[in-house]
């Protein structure tokens, strides 16, 4: 998805994979009007996604975070409390195109 959205004259600051919450606090602190994307290719992940936007919502309430990959669908994005779910990256990037207008 980071190439496609690249692609879409965005910058992307690839955190890798299996990252911990910190590094997603530490990021948004760097970079306080980022829009995190994460993304989960495998059901094992999904609670570590849980876990992570819960705790970048505790210390960043209106954080903008998208949400996508395969296992997942627009009912575990409202669970978790992500801003957007797309199955796909061209809807990541309208959900940014409409957000920085």
């Amino acid at each position: 998805m980071a190439i496609t959205v690249e692609g879409a004259g965005w910058e992307v600051i690839d955190l890798s994979v299996d990252v911990k919450a910190e590094k997603f606090i530490e990021t948004i602190e760097k970079y306080p009007n980022c829009v995190i994307g994460l993304s989960a290719l495998l059901i094992t992940t999904m609670v570590n996604m849980e876990a992570t936007v819960a705790k970048i919502r505790a210390n960043f309430p209106d954080k903008k975070i998208l949400i996508g990959g395969a296992p997942l669908s627009q009912d575990f994005c409202d669970k978790i409390g992500a801003t957007f779910y797309s199955s796909d990256p061209q809807g990541a990037i309208e959900f940014l195109r409409n957000s920085a207008a």
